[in-house]
């Protein structure tokens, strides 16, 4: 190939062409391991053409490479030489390894720039991870991103806009202070929602480590969110206010009572009660002292629920809605707190004393403490269920109610405030007799002046508006929230239109109360400009799991991204769509949750009210308990222990399979939904489809707790959400092997709705399809994961307790390594599951291509392995 290139007459090609033979030379040159000669190639290239974008990409690659290259040398020469000058010849090969990115970021960026298309813009996160090489302190790196990143357009960096978030914790905040600036300013509601909860989180951590801090004195991300905020507020005012009115109405008004942030907690305590009972079913003297220190830790925990929710406090404050929260208060103290604190042996006086003093020996047996969460749980249950199913908005929040929506009638363009201006108009435009010879209809000229004017007074507006911002500045009008990605993919990734969203017009007039994984939550109904009634369930979620949907709706975007590139996928119209998380606060979010969403505990819960089962969990639990205590005792061996446990388990299982629950329910719920065997059957196909690449992903991300709370579909397009979509780790941080547990949920019930002849065939060649697009696209997919797994593990770390930022990159120094391994464990599981032929010597063998899949689905469907499976899993579901 060199040979040929060499010897071409380049007389005969134009530039771009001329470019292309030179970048085709460069891959030959680096192939040869003629890297200097390659480099030279490049250069020839885009002195050719400077707009030849794929040549601007090998260049960044072959950067790229050189600089993991020399990354390994210095690596493999400090294990060699020993300590001997360690930090000089360390500190060179970073400068050096730092040189050769700031090339390829160039390179990179260079290419944006020319051509933001799909293929160009996959590079992005490439760059944002490079600044991971930049040292202990800004450097050659920062100071190319500042700089060159502030000619690409705003709109190519909205789908990591998290990820800018967390870089103003580091070193590089103020290269990335001056991105999001120029997004705020062209974008901003694709950024207001994040920004403003990433603020409120670091601020709030801000305070708990010092208290008040004086102005000026700020931390670093504190001080940068504060100042991309203000630039917000002053850019587009009127935009900022309404959002602001808005997002206070819905924090203050629908906040859930006292009794339903009871029962959430108490739901959650026995939840992890129940699991932990449930592992200590055998007699052991080990799992007795377990269960010792584990019920003293939730003593600890009753103390500090009782000094929260039923401390005295100090009310000073005279505004009415303070007055009327004053009342709540005292009225649910004055019902539950003598009771909880006589039950539970706590005093709300003051928390931690508490737990400290009920640290010398446990008043209750783990039992015991199982018996009273759930006699507080349906008391709990008992006085919320009295909340009606749908409350007018009127009575909740006037101004919601009130609230209409001036919609502009726009078009694409039209709020782009760099042609907004009054100054270019041509004066002979208004002038009727000047276009006399194109025009001799009367009406016709005045349509045509009606237009301009009115396309005048709309381009002023949005100059006033967005005060020189970017494309879609101008509109001061509320968008639906989730229509930027990533929290939306469409098949043309281009340049959003912001003129073409669906505006809100107003609120539904009813917020309906639903009951979500043991709490009630509000969801209320967006009408927008386009007619249709978005509604969104609004959560009170820890920060932890918004930024985790967040990053799984930014998976999804990518996933389906290389299921577009990919011929195999594209040929087979396979997507992935993503759902979105919209921060609102720190601990409130907004999810989309349409009226067709039919969750696998809704099915359950219907069965049982209509055929008056019993609660096939608390049935698994008792006769576990019973059957073990007959057959097992202290003196048995270990091994026979669990050979035993496995055994009854599965008994007990088969048991709830054969006459409890019937494996049809969820068939059966569908045949009523549809109205023929074709919908049906559709309906069926494009589940599978849908559930091969949910399933693919719970597999590799290890995503074990898919109860039947978090296993929700659409009804009107067998469209699967990923509610809740956390990776597991083990305790060192690594993501944790499959080991007994199912790789992700098939059970009897969602295996009978699915079919055989679909399993067998479309499920199981659609999971293969998309496992082996992700490996066609490893290069590109691999810096996206490191840093979609590193905010994931620092976040997984510090979810309890929020770090500084100085803290946070210290954290992250010590987690890289697992970081790494992390990614090539998911690298690794896409691999395996991708279509691979198998030969033996020089021979190929009868192996299927999807042969990994088909045994990872014939584990996932595997009784031995289901019924090993926590109780809350419902694995006979």
């Amino acid at each position: 190939g060199l040979n040929l290139i060499n010897t071409t007459n380049l007389s005969y090609f134009d530039a771009s062409q001329k470019g292309e033979l030179f970048r085709l030379k460069a891959i030959f040159l680096a192939s040869l391991r003629r890297t200097s000669k390659s480099n030279q190639a490049y250069c020839h290239s885009v002195q050719i053409c400077p707009s030849h974008t794929k040549s601007w990409i090998s260049w960044g690659g072959l950067c790229s490479s050189l600089g993991a290259m020399t990354e390994k040398q210095a690596e493999h020469a400090v294990k060699t030489t020993g300590s001997e000058n360690t930090k000089e010849s360390r500190a060179a090969s970073t400068k050096k390894v730092a040189q050769y990115l700031a090339q390829a970021m160039g390179c990179f960026l260079e290419a944006v720039q020319i051509d933001p298309s799909e293929k160009s813009r996959i590079h992005l996160p490439k760059c944002l991870w490079m600044l991971t090489k930049d040292g202990l302190a800004p450097g050659v790196l920062c100071q190319t991103l500042e700089s060159r990143g502030a000619k690409l357009p705003p709109w190519v960096w909205l789908p990591w806009i998290p990820q800018l978030l967390t870089g103003l914790c580091r070193l590089e905040g103020r290269a990335i202070r001056a991105l999001l600036t120029r997004i705020v300013k062209a974008h901003p509601q694709a950024a207001y929602y994040s920004l403003r909860a990433f603020y409120l989180e670091r601020r709030d951590v801000e305070r708990a480590k010092g208290g008040n801090v004086p102005t000026g004195q700020h931390m670093g991300s504190v001080a940068y969110a504060e100042e991309l905020m203000s630039t917000l507020r002053r850019s587009h005012a009127s935009l900022w206010s309404s959002l602001e009115a808005i997002l206070e109405e819905l924090i203050v008004k629908f906040r859930p009572s006292y009794e339903e942030e009871l029962l959430a907690t108490i739901s959650a305590l026995l939840e992890r009660a129940e699991s932990h009972a449930e592992k200590q079913s055998l007699p052991d003297k080990k799992r007795i002292e377990d269960e010792e220190a584990m019920v003293a830790s939730w003593s600890k925990t009753l103390s500090r629920i009782a000094a929260k929710f039923f401390k005295d406090t100090e009310n000073t404050s005279t505004s009415n809605r303070r007055d009327e929260r004053v009342k709540k208060t005292v009225e649910f103290k004055r019902k539950y707190k003598a009771e909880f604190e006589q039950d539970f042996k706590v005093n709300s006086g003051d928390g931690q004393q508490n737990g400290a003093s009920s640290d010398s020996k446990p008043q209750f047996r783990l039992n015991q403490y199982i018996s009273k969460l759930q006699l507080w749980k349906q008391k709990l249950e008992a006085q919320v269920s009295r909340t009606p199913s749908s409350l007018p908005l009127v009575e909740s929040s006037h101004s919601l109610a009130m609230y209409v929506g001036d919609i502009p009638d726009l078009w694409p363009g039209s709020c782009d405030t760099r042609y907004s201006s009054g100054s270019d108009r041509n004066p002979e435009d208004d002038d009727p007799n000047s276009r006399s010879q194109s025009s001799t209809s009367s009406s016709a000229t005045i349509a045509r002046k009606a237009a301009q004017n009115a396309a005048l007074v709309a381009s002023n507006a949005a100059a006033r508006e967005g005060v020189g911002g970017e494309y879609g500045g101008g509109s001061a009008a509320i968008e639906i929230p989730g229509q930027y990605c990533p929290n939306s993919c469409a098949s043309a990734d281009i340049k959003p239109c912001p003129e073409l969203h669906a505006h809100l017009v107003k609120f539904e007039p009813f917020v309906q109360v639903l009951r979500r994984n043991d709490q009630l939550v509000r969801r209320c109904g967006m009408v927008g400009s386009d007619g249709r009634t978005y509604r969104f369930l609004l959560q009170f979620a820890i920060p932890y799991w918004t930024r985790t949907d967040e990053r799984t709706a930014q998976t999804s975007y990518v996933l389906d991204k290389f299921l577009r590139q990919n011929m195999v996928s594209a040929r087979n119209y396979l997507s992935i769509q993503p759902t979105a998380a919209i921060p609102v606060a720190q601990r409130l979010r907004m999810t989309p949750d349409p009226e067709s969403r039919l969750g696998l505990d809704e099915v359950l819960r219907r069965a049982c009210t209509e055929e008056e089962l019993c609660k096939p969990e608390t049935f698994f639990l008792d006769e576990i308990t019973k059957q073990l205590d007959q057959i097992v005792s202290t003196e048995t061996p270990e091994k026979d222990k669990s050979k035993t446990e496995k055994e009854v388990r599965l008994k007990v299982y088969q048991q709830i399979c054969d006459s409890v629950v019937d494996n049809r329910m969820l068939i059966r719920f569908l045949q009523r939904v549809f109205e023929s065997p074709e919908a049906e059957f559709l309906f069926r196909r494009a589940l599978s489809v849908q559930l091969a690449a949910n399933s693919l992903l719970q597999y590799v991300f290890s995503v074990a707790e898919r109860t039947p709370q978090r296993f929700v579909i659409l009804q009107n397009n067998a469209r699967v959400m990923s509610p809740d979509f956390r990776v597991s780790y083990s305790n060192q941080g690594f993501i944790e092997a499959l080991g007994h547990q199912v790789p992700f949920r098939m059970t009897p019930n969602i295996e009978t709705a699915l079919g055989e002849h679909h399993i067998q065939g479309i499920f199981i060649r659609s999971m293969a399809m998309i496992a082996g697009a992700v490996k066609q696209h490893r290069e590109e997919f691999d810096p996206i994961l490191r840093l979609l797994m590193r905010d994931d593990i620092l976040a997984w770390y510090s979810k309890s307790l929020a770090k500084t930022d100085s803290k946070t990159q210290e954290l992250e120094r010590q987690l890289i390594e697992r970081v790494s391994k992390n990614v090539y464990t998911l690298q690794s599981r896409f691999a395996e599951c991708a279509p691979s032929i198998k030969t033996s010597g020089d021979f190929l063998t009868s192996v299927p291509l999807d042969s990994r899949v088909s045994e990872l689905v014939k584990a996932a469907t595997d009784p031995e392995k289901l019924c090993m499976m926590p109780a809350s899993y419902h694995a006979w579901l």
